[in-house]
């Protein structure tokens, strides 16, 4: 049995695959499964925050944010 501590971490790739497969999945069953679309949108872009925090330097993210430039 696999536990939580020897979970392999989701990629962004994989997440983007089940972000899209929601998406198909919301177009053919209607609204009754937006709660799973919702819930891969948030769980993509919250991945998508943590690698780009990992990959830069906090000024860098700032002047991101505000737009400003480097």
């Amino acid at each position: 049995m696999v536990t939580r501590a020897q979970a392999k971490e989701i990629t962004l790739e994989r997440l983007g695959e089940m972000l899209i497969f929601a998406a198909k999945l919301v177009d053919r069953k209607g609204p009754i499964a937006q709660p799973i679309l919702d819930r891969c949108e948030r769980e993509y872009l919250a991945a998508k925050q943590r690698q780009e925090m990992r990959s830069g330097s906090q000024l860098e993210r700032i002047q991101k944010m505000l737009g400003a430039a480097p």
